[in-house]
Formats: structure tokens, C-alpha cells, sequence
């Protein structure tokens, strides 16, 4: 019987919750409100003990459960929230940009009324209804670099405003300040053919059986009145397979800064056209393809690389 006990009492959720060997410490501490109540408290408890109160005693007895009950509510109110972090952010310098994070509450109940602050600055009151809850970060970097997050802070004076919860967090991703991108001149713009982005510079290559999902735009009308039948011009990109290097080693006279600036908007166009490049800098070879992890991959040589 003793031993059930025992048992009933480690699995206890605030037990388990105490007993969690990797869990984020919280602090819980009265606010003023709360130093007040105290003080009340006592103060019913020395008139009950020297007046022979009952009522006074019955009245601190209530205040001192309420006290207590606020302790246990505002522990399980911050207790098993948790970042869900990732390896690495990308941010371009000089760009106030929204960073998603995503916050977990592993407990089958609601946490309400929740400050959170970054930097020791208030980003919001949250309520966590759901099991995975979004949170916008907004940051901003003037250079380039790598950063590591501020400290966060989640605090709480829920449900009656006299007890203080809170806990820290200290994401360990890293953020990649990649440089701030600039159009750059003329001259190398043509010389990657990104002058007029709008100009489709393509050249006649037949022409073919109209299929479902063509543009109209395209119908060669006089074969197909000739024929009764839909036919398209087909058309052939002269970039498409032309496979183009841009060698930072070559621009020496372009002041370096400006040219990471000048280069991230040319592999940002290229990328977003689905146009592969490759990107030379000294001993490093980098190639741009269609998926996200190569883009990425220079981003973050960017954002550190010395001329």
C-alpha cells in the first residue's frame, strides 16, 4: 500500500515535472501584489492568535489557500513550453525581417497569458492553444556576420496577478547575416543577362501540337487554320543551358562589400529564374542549383567571407 503511494506520488505531472532532469528552470516569486496579500495574511494570523479570532484565523487559512493555489496554477500555466529550434536563419543585412519560430506546448492544457520578451523587450502577450504555436521574431542586423539569439524571457502573472512566473530560454541556432543585396551596374548586368528581366530574349524553335496548359499567346493561327487544328510556336531559351560563372576574383576594382552586395543579387535572380551558376571566390567553388540548400550554402559564405 505504502509502496503504491510512493509510486502515485513520482507520477504526479508536477512531480515529473520537478523531477525533469533537462527542464528549463522556473522562477516563481511573489510581486507586490503578492507581498501585500502576504503581509495580510500575517496580519489576520496575529489578530486571530492574540484576539482569539476565529474568524481571523478562518480568513488567513482561505487567503494563505488562494496564495498557494496561485503557486501551483502559475507553475503548470509555464511549464512544458519549449522552442523548437532549427540549425540555421538567414537574414539579409540592413532588412527588418520576421523570423518564424515555432513554440511547443507539450501538455494537454492551454497556457494563458504569457509576456514574452527578447532582449529584455516585450515582443507580445501570448495564449498557447495548440499543441504547436507560431511566433514572429523581428530582427534587424546592420552587417553582415554570424549572430546567436538574445536571451528569451516567457513570464506570467496568471490567474490572479499576485504570484510571478518566468523562464529563460537560449536558442542555439545560428543566424546568417548574408550581405544586403544591391542591383547592380549596367555593364554587369548585361554580362549576365539580367538587364531586362522582362524581355524574353528567346529564339524560334518550331513549331509543335498545342497541349493543355500552353499559353494562347503562342497559337501559330495560320497552320492551325491550315490544319484544323491547335499548333503553338515553340520557343528556345539561349540561357537555359548556358552554363555561367561569376568569379569574384575578376572585379578587383569593385570595393568588395559592394561586390557581395552586387553578387547576392545576381545569384538571388538566377535562383528565383531556376537558372544554375556557379560562384567562384579564391579556392572556393560554390553551384547554384533550383534547391534551397545550395542558395543557402553561399548565403552563409557570404555572410563571413574576407577579401
Amino acid at each position: 500500500m505504502i509502496a503504491k503511494s510512493v509510486k502515485g506520488f513520482f507520477n504526479n505531472k508536477l512531480i515529473q515535472s520537478l523531477n525533469y532532469k533537462n527542464r528549463t528552470k522556473i522562477y516563481i516569486y511573489p510581486n507586490l501584489n503578492g507581498f501585500g496579500l502576504g503581509l495580510f495574511i500575517f496580519f489576520c494570523f496575529l489578530i486571530a492568535v492574540f484576539y482569539e479570532n476565529n474568524f481571523g484565523l478562518l480568513l488567513s487559512i482561505i487567503i494563505f489557500f488562494v496564495f498557494f493555489i496561485s503557486i501551483f496554477i502559475s507553475h503548470q500555466n509555464i511549464s512544458h513550453i519549449n522552442f523548437n529550434e532549427i540549425t540555421e536563419y538567414f537574414i539579409e543585412a540592413d532588412k527588418k525581417e520576421n523570423l518564424n519560430l515555432n513554440i511547443t506546448n507539450s501538455s494537454n492544457e492551454k497556457k494563458l497569458n504569457i509576456d514574452i520578451d527578447y532582449n529584455d523587450k516585450i515582443i507580445g502577450n501570448f495564449n498557447f492553444l495548440k499543441k504547436i504555436n507560431k511566433l514572429n521574431l523581428p530582427l534587424k542586423f546592420e552587417e553582415r556576420g554570424t549572430y546567436s539569439f538574445k536571451n528569451f524571457c516567457l513570464r506570467s502573472i496568471y490567474p490572479f496577478g499576485v504570484i510571478r512566473t518566468k523562464m529563460y530560454f537560449k536558442l542555439n541556432s545560428s543566424i546568417y547575416v548574408y550581405p544586403k543585396s544591391i542591383r547592380p551596374t549596367d555593364d554587369l548586368l548585361n554580362e549576365f543577362n539580367i538587364n531586362n528581366p522582362n524581355s524574353a530574349n528567346h529564339d524560334f524553335d518550331g513549331i509543335e501540337e498545342f497541349k493543355r496548359g500552353d499559353s494562347f499567346s503562342r497559337i501559330a493561327w495560320k497552320k492551325s487554320t491550315i490544319r484544323d487544328k491547335k499548333y503553338i510556336k515553340k520557343f528556345m531559351d539561349p540561357q537555359k543551358d548556358l552554363k555561367l560563372i561569376l568569379d569574384l576574383d575578376q572585379y578587383s576594382k569593385i570595393p568588395f562589400e559592394l561586390l557581395l552586395s552586387y553578387a547576392t543579387y545576381i545569384i538571388q535572380f538566377y535562383f528565383n529564374k531556376k537558372i544554375e551558376l556557379t560562384v567562384k571566390h579564391k579556392d572556393n567553388i560554390f553551384y547554384l542549383k533550383s534547391n534551397k540548400s545550395s542558395l543557402n550554402q553561399i548565403l552563409k559564405y557570404f555572410a563571413n567571407v574576407q577579401s
